[in-house]
């Protein structure tokens, strides 16, 4: 078996962020800072400002018209945003060239937009101060997968297999013959490149919400029930019914079920929306 402390080794640069993100990162903290600051740093980078410009410009933000440069976009997205839109072109360049025989990348990201813009509408409806944290929360969750398809290629198909052929679920299959699973595997990404300790937690205990910290449980709970309603929508043919979902999740969270079906509309909206953020 492999710990998580060798793994996160093994990933050598990937385990680390760019020095261009960190300063904008250090940028977007220092209360001094402003638009032209900000993006002065991310000029010095031309292809993450490209890749900037792009993912603005999609029909994900809306924008009535067309913005052509860095201090526009941080004029009008602010700083938080931009920071998730950083680390968004980061995780999509860093995990670019993965062997195609584990994983279709166009179809691991679609999975994630969908279980993050879900997210992202179940925030709103439980009136989460900062929903684009979550849609963040909810775009990373599945990350660990990522890392442990590169960095264990040979255990990673082993375990696809045998949850094809066994029926295991393929957590159960990781935490048997690796020792950690997936989600363990991205909150120590995402710890490492030095995230918000509800953006850890919140992909942590994605599958286990009631474990997470009293702190960032509401935060993992809204992640969770995305995951599930983005997986009982990839089986059905229409949308699923609001019995099928633990209650208590939309108690808990102050989420009235009764919305269930215009959530999941909404949330299809943005999905369609975003596809052109991600697959730019």
């Amino acid at each position: 078996m492999i710990s998580i402390e060798q793994l996160m080794k093994g990933a050598g640069e990937l385990a680390s962020l760019p020095a261009v993100v960190l300063r904008i990162n250090q940028a977007i903290d220092d209360p001094d800072s402003n638009a032209t600051t900000i993006g002065r740093i991310v000029n010095e980078d031309p292809a993450l400002t490209a890749q900037l410009l792009k993912l603005v410009n999609s029909p994900f933000y809306g924008f009535a018209s067309r913005i052509d440069t860095v201090f526009r976009a941080i004029a009008i997205v602010g700083h938080q945003e931009l920071r998730h839109l950083v680390l968004v072109a980061h995780a999509l360049k860093t995990f670019n060239d993965m062997p195609n025989e584990l994983v279709s990348m166009a179809t691991y990201w679609r999975r994630s937009l969908s279980v993050g813009v879900i997210a992202r509408v179940l925030a709103s409806y439980a009136r989460e101060r900062d929903i684009e944290r979550l849609f963040i929360s909810g775009l990373l969750h599945d990350i660990g997968s990522l890392l442990i398809y590169q960095q264990l290629p040979c255990e990673a198909s082993d375990i696809l297999r045998r949850s094809q052929v066994e029926g295991v679920a393929i957590r159960d299959l990781e935490q048997q013959l690796l020792g950690f699973d997936h989600a363990q595997a991205g909150s120590a990404l995402l710890d490492a490149w030095g995230l918000p300790a509800v953006l850890v937690d919140s992909v942590r205990y994605h599958l286990q919400p009631e474990k997470a910290p009293e702190a960032h449980q509401r935060a993992a709970m809204i992640v969770n029930l995305a995951y599930e309603l983005h997986h009982l929508l990839d089986r059905a043919t229409g949308l699923p019914e609001a019995e099928v979902i633990d209650p208590a999740l939309f108690e808990r969270l102050e989420i009235p079920v009764a919305s269930l079906e215009k959530m999941l509309e909404q949330a299809q909206i943005h999905y369609e929306e975003g596809c052109s953020l991600i697959m730019s």
